[in-house]
């Protein structure tokens, strides 16, 4: 039987999968600790609550754990832990009802832990609309600015765009996986490269799963109560009637976190999660001064009245035609593509593409990438 610290006895016990935190929690309350437990005979261990099936398999398991196997794996992928009786760990998460046992990180150290830190988890839908990356780009800045970390799950859509715009604006962001955060693990693996801009940045990457978990379904539901967890308040922007988004925001009640969202437009399937939230009570976000207000912030003075646009003068009623569409699109929150205008001018083609190049060229639109907006 190994001979194992109350460390590593967690850590062993977190890599036998049966185990979760609240079995763990289970445990505690028959065992002094959990290195006592790791240890005990069969019969200890289903007097203690343990079904029967668990305690053979776990009996079997342990007799053949290579421990020092565990920590080299570890140390090769550049991934650390803390336990949750540990200074260093998130004192927020440990509030919650089933906190991690044992918290994979990779990345700092100093991030993830202390009391005095504001955090905001931002999450919503992986396939956004034009309305989301303005929101972000708007909202997060200031928030940054006052060194509110920005909390989300490394997803496609809303969570990539929050942790790079918090990149961008030199934040400190953090990543919660719902796989291993070894790099053969990381989900998914389009956002491999983002992960290691967090880590380089002084961020982290999070997870309560050992190295070499796959992104099982049930995982990323189980990974929702970290990121309300490590946070103050939860904001959705843009989320369907079913989604994780929403998965995140009823863990954020039930841990008596702040709940808000960005209202959007009441046709959108999008916005029918994030308008239902906020009919049932969730703070309305309008602006980033919104959320300062939660975070008891009260600066003002940086949201500086917007000066009015610089006149924009048309070389032909095509130019005039387009910008207006375009701005047309922007008052409404959205991007407008070539393919809209055309489906809406009916002009050629050739006609539109060397119009917007114009348009580009003199500093009165430019190309976000997914559409065209005003500059």
């Amino acid at each position: 039987m190994l001979n194992l610290t109350k460390r590593q006895a967690l850590l062993a016990f977190n890599y036998f999968t049966k185990i979760g935190p609240k079995t763990m929690q289970k445990l505690l309350k028959t065992f002094p600790e959990a290195r006592t437990a790791f240890s005990a005979p069969a019969a200890r261990l289903e007097k203690s609550g343990l079904s029967a099936n668990i305690v053979t398999d776990f009996c079997a398991w342990r007799e053949k754990i290579d421990f020092s196997k565990l920590e080299d794996e570890l140390a090769r992928e550049k991934i650390s832990f803390i336990t949750w009786d540990e200074p260093e760990y998130p004192a927020l998460l440990k509030e919650i009802a089933t906190p991690p046992y044992v918290l994979y990180y990779r990345g700092s150290l100093e991030s993830i832990g202390g009391l005095d830190k504001n955090r905001l988890s931002v999450v919503g839908a992986r396939d956004h609309s034009a309305y989301a990356p303005k929101v972000i780009a708007e909202f997060l800045p200031p928030l940054i600015k006052e060194k509110i970390q920005i909390i989300s799950g490394l997803a496609l859509g809303i969570d990539a765009l929050a942790h790079s715009c918090c990149l961008l604006n030199r934040g400190i962001t953090i990543a919660v996986l719902g796989t291993g955060l070894d790099d053969k693990s990381i989900y998914p693996g389009v956002n491999k490269n983002l992960a290691h801009e967090i880590i380089n940045s002084g961020g982290a990457l999070i997870s309560e799963f050992p190295p070499g978990t796959a992104p099982l379904r049930q995982n990323f539901p189980q990974r929702n109560r970290i990121i309300s967890g490590l946070s103050q308040a939860t904001l959705i922007i843009e989320a369907k009637l079913k989604s994780g988004a929403l998965i995140t925001a009823d863990y954020a009640l039930d841990q008596n976190r702040e709940v808000m969202a960005v209202p959007g437009n009441i046709y959108s399937a999008l916005s029918q999660g994030t308008n239902k939230l906020i009919q049932a009570g969730a703070k309305c976000i309008n602006c980033p001064q919104d959320i300062l207000e939660i975070f008891r912030i009260d600066h003002a003075s940086q949201f500086k009245i917007k000066k009015k646009p610089a006149p924009v003068y048309f070389q032909n009623k095509t130019e005039e035609l387009i910008y207006r569409l375009i701005r047309e699109a922007h008052e409404r929150c959205e991007l407008i593509t070539g393919d809209e205008i055309a489906q809406i001018t009916k002009l050629d083609t050739s006609v539109i593409n060397s119009t917007l190049s114009m348009l580009e060229l003199r500093g009165f639109a430019k190309n976000d990438g997914i559409g065209y907006d005003i500059n």
